[in-house]
């Protein structure tokens, strides 16, 4: 046999040497992915608790996740909202209802007694104000806005305080949050549209299929390019300031159609993160700058206007009582600042009185 006719082609030996050259690439990527990065990213952390979990109390992921109250429209839900009425010698004068995150509900405090909302209720309860507090851990800007439009009409509020730090305005671009998926809001040309939680089971399968076949890199990479306005918020502000907007709109719509104050705040917070400074003065505007609703009264208040100065006053360290979550000094800063900046707007309202220098909304 000729051995020149037996020789391959040298474009085939080429085809050949670059799908060597792949396969190898791609498992020693995969075999990192699966060894070393899936063990030690956030999702696997938490897929593994959440099973664990799930394994503790005898039942399926499905179940499992039907039990802590997870739900399409907001992802987890099962937090039950906190009512402080008013004493019973008291006639009840309105109510003002809280949305926002796990600073708003309380958490690494005696939740129901040191959160500022609580601290609040045990002031306005002696003017007959019944506070409703609607706040859940991890939620961001978005879930708040999901949950109100969900919710907060059945408490008949006569204010809302729609609360967040920082960290809640990146949280929206993500679809999935402490190992349980959350809906996630797109914009496509003039369209808004909203992706509902993924089913928690069907999460799962997706991962396990991906770690079982080898190809677990592809799934973390489809899920950093999914989540890439999360990752890379200072590549994003255009997402971010069309989801602002579209919230804004909506908690106007809110206040035009009830008749009712909505107090936009930013909580005094160190939890920061790469990007937040454009994405801060973003919410500070888009959320509370209607177009079109000239009735809507929506203010802004930026915490930091007020808590630095009342602790210096006090000789607090700000960033030990705001390090995370703020201590029990930090909550009654919170609820000073915000109890002054209310007064003149809703207690005075309700209260039957009007105050000719209340503040105004917050302009452009």
């Amino acid at each position: 046999m000729d051995k020149k006719a037996s020789r391959l082609p040298s474009w085939a030996m080429w085809a050949m040497m670059v799908v060597l050259m792949v396969l190898t690439i791609h498992v020693v990527i995969e075999s990192a992915v699966q060894l070393y990065f899936a063990n030690q990213s956030g999702a696997w952390k938490y897929l593994s608790e959440f099973r664990e979990k799930a394994r503790q109390a005898g039942l399926s992921l499905s179940q499992y996740g039907q039990k802590v109250g997870l739900d399409p429209y907001l992802g987890w839900c099962r937090e039950e909202a906190r009512q402080h009425e008013p004493p019973p010698t008291v006639a009840k004068s309105g109510t003002v209802l809280f949305v926002g995150d796990s600073v708003t509900a309380g958490h690494d405090v005696r939740a129901g007694e040191e959160d500022y909302p609580s601290l609040l209720a045990a002031q306005w309860g002696k003017r007959g104000v019944k506070v409703v507090n609607l706040a859940a851990r991890g939620y961001g800007v978005d879930q708040m806005w999901l949950k109100l439009l969900l919710q907060a009409g059945g408490y008949h509020p006569d204010a809302i305080v729609f609360a967040y730090i920082p960290h809640d305005l990146i949280r929206p671009g993500n679809d999935f949050n402490f190992g349980l998926p959350k809906p996630r809001f797109h914009f496509t040309g003039p369209h808004t549209a909203l992706t509902l939680a993924e089913e928690i089971g069907e999460y799962h399968r997706h991962y396990d299929a991906a770690r079982s076949g080898f190809h677990l890199s592809g799934w973390f990479a489809g899920h950093y390019w999914d989540n890439k306005e999360y990752y890379a918020p200072a590549l994003a502000t255009d997402y971010f300031d069309r989801l602002y907007r579209h919230i804004g709109e909506g908690l106007a719509q809110i206040s035009q159609e009830w008749k009712i104050p909505v107090i936009v705040v930013k909580l005094t917070n160190f939890r920061q993160f790469s990007g937040s400074a454009p994405l801060i003065l973003l919410a500070a505007s888009g959320l509370v700058n209607p177009k079109h609703l000239d009735k809507a009264d929506v203010r802004y208040l930026d915490m930091d206007d007020c808590v630095p100065a009342k602790a210096k006053a006090r000789g607090l360290e700000l960033e030990k009582e705001f390090a995370h979550h703020p201590s029990p000094p930090g909550h009654r800063l919170l609820a000073e600042c915000l109890g002054d900046f209310m007064e003149p707007i809703v207690l005075n309202r309700l209260n039957g009185s009007t105050v000719k220098d209340s503040p105004k909304p917050a302009e452009n």
